[in-house]
């Protein structure tokens, strides 16, 4: 609904303005581009909780900054930080596990560095006032993913150990991901933005801990691990702001 709000109001900004509209792909060359965002996120089938082969994920958030030199006719290079939060949906995870009481504390959690690829497209309505730019972007770097926190307890009389508990361990692997959306640019120098983002589907390990406790107080450890997709999609709403404009 949010989206479809969205571009109907840029629908009839074009149409009231089509007589002045024009595509300028070097209206941002030689500029800087500073871009704060957050918004929805969305796991992909191997870890939502409504999925028969999920990891019991469910929706959360993602927040981040994006920094582009835009070079020529639109086209810049850049960087990002993006962290990600899904929830864990606990109960069901509770039910499947037969555990007696169930301790959770956090989720899914990811932090992405990466480089970017950045291309606009502006069509300038108001040349001083107000342009509409359409962008896409690249990403590629390095994400650590962890797991939450889960402590279960069992009944001795149905389970050989009466806790368990699973420690995420350090994971960092490598992502792929790109963004398209559309930016609001005022006064040539701030904006807003909606974007979609998503990260391109890629197995990956990883790796957490298992403390297991029996009746009698005897302790096992092992190391463990899961081998999946951990891809996501989203949609971000953020605020830009354009430096080294000149004249």
């Amino acid at each position: 609904m949010i989206m479809k709000k969205i571009v109907f109001f840029i629908l009839l900004c074009l149409i009231f303005n089509f007589s002045n509209a024009q595509f300028n792909i070097h209206y941002n060359d030689k500029c800087g581009q500073l871009q704060l965002s957050g918004g929805t996120l969305n796991p992909s089938d191997e870890l939502k909780d409504t999925s028969s082969v999920g990891l019991y994920a469910k929706k959360g958030f993602q927040m981040g900054f994006d920094f582009n030199y835009i070079i020529a006719y639109g086209f810049g290079i850049g960087g990002n930080f993006e962290i990600d939060q899904l929830k864990f949906n606990s109960t069901a995870f509770q039910t499947n596990s037969n555990a007696k009481q169930i301790k959770v504390k956090g989720g899914y959690s990811s932090s992405k560095f990466g480089l970017n690829i950045f291309e606009n497209i502006p069509i300038v309505l108001d040349e001083n006032h107000f342009t509409i730019m359409l962008f896409g972007e690249f990403n590629a770097g390095l994400r650590g993913f962890n797991i939450p926190s889960i402590d279960l307890k069992y009944d001795e009389l149905l389970n050989k150990y009466v806790e368990v508990s699973y420690r995420s361990r350090s994971n960092t692997m490598g992502y792929i991901g790109y963004s398209a959306g559309i930016q609001l640019l005022f006064i040539e120098r701030i904006g807003v933005n909606v974007s979609y983002n998503t990260i391109i589907p890629s197995r990956h390990t990883i790796k957490y801990s298992v403390r297991k406790t029996d009746a009698f107080g005897n302790v096992e450890e092992e190391e463990n691990y899961l081998n999946n997709y951990l891809d996501h999609s989203g949609f971000q709403f953020g605020v830009f702001y354009i430096f080294g404009k000149h004249k």
